[in-house]
């Protein structure tokens, strides 16, 4: 295989979760917000280049970055750049996310970048016909080493929702809506606002709040564990760090229909994604029919995700060597 290194930031922390898991060979770097933070990531650039890779891989194509690209190809003609692109078109909505893109677009067309990777199959096939290079990448975590799930000694139904940004397309307060459905339940969540304790207090249900400081995985999976059930249903997501890692550990967990994992798989889909991401009603229903067929589902996990990661491999090692 091609000696590459992937590159990543710190500002989307959930998607370096999947990264550094599909990845042998990562390194951070910082955003390019200064001429500092630019002449610290060429240093690190020169570093990894005098071990001998021959293509740097970037996740993500954050602020700053396009520079270092620009840098990185004038002085290294030879060493092709590949980005994983971790946004979609629904966040373009975002000025930020907007300009980032369209100028990651810009430096494939002056073939600076030799092949972005997309997540999401439509999204791949709408810039292939467009005419840029590019690739299907397929998102994958799996889970190195065990850990034991924690076993419930009361009552009452655990519903566990992490959401790991505050911004509208996570649909938070939908989730939340859900455990006011489900008898006998607590909520367990990761509290980003105080407006998420005053909404849950106001609709009276019970809850456990914590903070997730450090997001990784062996702080999450910490959370994850004290569950029966967990929700992340978004509106629009391109990593699913949450769902991957709560599937990994034999806790059920509901998705929005914002994937492509069950393309061909309507069994387990029918379990477990939503296409009601708004209404928390139906989202308990669905949790109820989880939980009735928990073993179930985790066996059709289990069949499924040994397809998946061969899938998945092989899509990264055809990115590296493309």
């Amino acid at each position: 295989m091609s000696k590459y290194v992937v590159l990543y930031g710190d500002k989307k922390p959930e998607d370096n979760i999947c990264i550094k898991n599909m990845f042998e060979n990562t390194k951070q770097i910082k955003l390019g917000w200064t001429e500092l933070d630019y002449n610290d990531n060429m240093k690190i650039i020169e570093e990894v280049v005098e071990k001998g890779i021959n293509q740097i891989i970037i996740s993500g194509f954050e602020i700053g970055w396009d520079k270092l690209v620009k840098s990185i190809k004038q002085k290294y003609p030879n060493i092709k750049i590949k980005v994983i692109c971790n946004t979609q078109d629904s966040l373009l909505y975002y000025e930020y996310e907007r300009e980032n893109f369209f100028k990651l677009l810009e430096l494939s067309k002056e073939n600076i970048i030799y092949d972005i990777a997309f997540l999401r199959k439509g999204q791949y096939e709408t810039y292939k016909s467009l005419g840029y290079k590019c690739s299907y990448l397929t998102e994958n975590y799996i889970l190195k080493e065990k850990v034991e799930v924690e076993n419930n000694k009361n009552n009452k139904l655990q519903l566990g929702i992490y959401p790991l940004n505050y911004t509208w397309d996570k649909n938070i307060f939908n989730q939340l809506c859900i455990a006011k459905f489900l008898n006998d339940c607590n909520l367990n969540y990761n509290c980003l606002d105080v407006r998420m304790q005053e909404f849950l207090d106001t609709m009276e249900i019970s809850n456990i709040p914590i903070k997730i400081e450090k997001i990784d995985d062996k702080n999450i999976m910490k959370e994850l564990i004290k569950n029966d059930v967990i929700v992340t249903a978004s509106f629009t997501e391109y990593f699913h760090p949450i769902f991957l890692m709560s599937m990994e550990l034999g806790i059920p967990c509901l998705i929005g229909n914002n994937s492509d994992f069950f393309e061909n798989n309507d069994e387990l889909k029918e379990y477990v994604v939503t296409s009601a991401e708004d209404n928390a009603i139906v989202n308990s229903k669905m949790i109820e029919e989880i939980l009735k067929n928990k073993e179930k589902i985790l066996e059709l996990y289990k069949n499924w995700k040994k397809e998946y990661n061969q899938k998945a491999q092989a899509n990264i090692e055809n990115f590296i060597e493309k």
